[in-house]
């Protein structure tokens, strides 16, 4: 490269040790240095210069119609992930004697655990697969399975053959949870990160949405084949777009690949200044060098021993699997999967179409989450959302008590119950999903941050895995729940999960809006990080504010053109 393309990036680099010394302690502190800085900023000091630059660039970083396209590419395997569970809750509806007789629960519920079990699997490869081929060829593999699945489902004559169909979507399901957000978040701006990931979870939602919507006409002879046939579209138009998209930067430098990794810094942070994408990448290339001399001393089964044994690792593992689980054991996904057969069963008169209110609040309030993530704040807002989603689900056991008094309290097909419990239960659920899509339905899919770096691709593979394996023991149990206890117990437990993973959350989740992913890797070494993230936030408002009161022009470096014109 010219000297001019390099835009004096050893000028701001901070000081490296040998790379034959680098050793996995020596991560945090090539870190950003503002982390651990507090106090004015020295202009003789490179490190805290180097810093400033970074943390005033930041809160002026622009939204390219670049980092758009390159979101809405990736969260196609969000809406492929979405319309490809969300569509199975009519299928089982319209299926009826397709397969030579009525479906017993207990096909219902292997039908719709198949997904689940496969997701599992795609998500424990994909993490590993991540780091040796690049997040969106893993994306393109998903592509794949997502087709492949569809086929063989449509394919479908007996209910084994739907069920590996359904396995083998899943692989395409799992791939899409653990690789899409991971690839958003690498490229995205840190302004906009939470901002962007919520495109893959407001993506998960559509594709349910659609997959409802798609399922109230095609509810004749053979229509559920249909309806999966048409998920294959979306995977094939981004199998298609994803060669046009570059590679997340963090990798193409795990690879070695520098200029291709600064030619995407440069169009994700188009229109900030030179010095300011100079630092930017600096810091990013000190802390992917020390990375990949990590991951060349720690094979897969020594990074798996790490992340049980050493506390930086193990922590943030904690937070990220009990954020996950906590959101499948909730019992959402009972609702996505069975939606139709509960309304069916509660004497509703077209089921898919009173299903399709429950997927529609759960996507318009993705919409909402989409807008407060970063403004808000993610902790903030799932320690508001979780008392919402225990009411909901409380106040819905109660409706299902008095609704289903004259049938043992137990939903029987084709018993008459009064309308207005009827209604009460159906309104309670839609409570409970707007909470739950506002606040732990999106942040989910954002969790796998609070990795390291070298630990990302394999930390999002366990999350993911961990989630699924949550998910399965949902729907394969759902349905022999409701039979054994009822329904009032089955959601009062998950609403008793809700009121645990409330719990978690106040002590084990910190706040990670408005850090960088480099600082999220620090704040671990502080606990579960929910003081030091808080401090951390704080210092930065008050530097903030403390430039606010400077003299018109004076920063921290001299110039504001140097620093980003904020």
């Amino acid at each position: 490269m010219s000297d001019e393309k390099n835009y004096g990036i050893e000028t701001y680099a901070p000081p490296r040790p040998d790379l034959g010394a680098r050793t996995a302690s020596q991560l945090e502190k090539a870190t950003i240095t503002h982390v651990e800085h507090t106090g004015p900023v020295d202009r003789n000091d490179p490190a805290a210069l180097h810093d400033d630059t970074l943390m005033i660039g930041e809160r002026g970083e622009k939204l390219t119609s670049f980092v758009i396209a390159l979101s809405f590419v990736a969260a196609v395997s969000g809406f492929c992930f979405g319309y490809d569970t969300g569509v199975i809750s009519a299928a089982l509806v319209s299926i009826k004697d397709d397969f030579g007789h009525i479906l017993a629960d207990q096909e219902k519920e292997w039908i719709s655990t198949a997904t689940s079990c496969g997701a599992l699997i795609g998500a424990l490869m994909s993490g590993s697969l991540a780091d040796k081929i690049g997040r969106k060829w893993v994306l393109a593999i998903g592509d794949v399975w997502f087709t492949l699945g569809a086929i063989i489902i449509c394919a479908s004559f007996s209910v084994p053959q739907m069920i590996v169909g359904r396995a083998v979507l899943g692989f395409g399901v799992g791939t899409a949870a653990a690789i899409a957000p991971l690839y958003i978040a690498e490229c995205a701006p840190t302004r906009f990160r939470g901002a962007l990931v919520t495109i893959q979870s407001l993506a998960i939602t559509g594709g349910q949405f659609v997959s409802y919507c798609i399922g109230i006409p095609l509810t004749g002879h053979d229509g559920w084949r249909i309806q999966f046939a048409i998920g294959i579209v979306p995977a094939l138009i981004q199998a298609a777009a994803i060669h046009f998209m570059p590679e997340s930067p963090r990798y193409d430098l795990l690879q070695g690949k520098r200029e291709a990794a600064l030619a995407t810094i440069e169009r994700s942070y188009r229109g900030m200044s030179e010095d300011y994408i100079a630092v930017k990448f600096a810091a990013l290339e000190e802390v992917v060098g020390l990375s990949a001399e990590f991951t060349r001393q720690n094979n897969l089964k020594a990074r798996l021993r790490l992340l049980i044994t050493e506390g930086k690792y193990r922590k943030p593992a904690i937070t990220a699997l009990g954020i996950g689980i906590f959101q499948q054991l909730c019992g959402f996904n009972s609702l996505m999967y069975y939606a139709a057969t509960i309304f069916s069963m509660a004497g509703f008169d077209n089921p898919t179409a009173v299903g399709l209110i429950v997927s529609g609040t759960n996507w318009f309030f993705t919409f909402v989450a989409m807008f407060l993530l970063d403004r808000v704040g993610k902790r903030r807002i799932l320690l508001s959302t979780y008392p919402g989603m225990i009411a909901g689900l409380a106040l819905a056991s109660v409706a299902f008590w008095k609704m289903t008094g004259e049938t043992g309290h137990r939903l029987i097909e084709g018993a008459v119950y009064p309308q207005q419990w009827s209604n009460m239960m159906l309104g309670m659920m839609v409570v409970f999903i707007a909470f739950y899509a506002t606040g732990s339905g999106n942040i989910t899919w954002t969790v796998g941050e609070v990795f390291p770096l070298e630990m990302r691709g394999i930390g999002s593979s366990v999350l993911a895995g961990g989630v699924w394996a949550a998910n399965i023991l949902i729907s394969a149990t759902f349905l022999t729940l409701m039979n054994a206890i009822g329904p009032t117990p089955t959601f009062g437990l998950y609403a008793g999960i809700c009121f645990a993973g409330l719990i978690f959350i106040f002590f084990c989740y910190p706040e990670p809006s408005g850090l960088s992913l480099e600082e999220i890797q620090i704040i671990y070494n502080y606990g579960f990080g929910v003081a030091k993230s808080r401090e951390i936030r704080r210092e930065h408002e008050l530097r903030r504010q403390a430039r606010q009161d400077a003299p018109m022009g004076i920063t921290a470096s001299g110039s504001d053109d140097q620093l980003g014109k904020v």
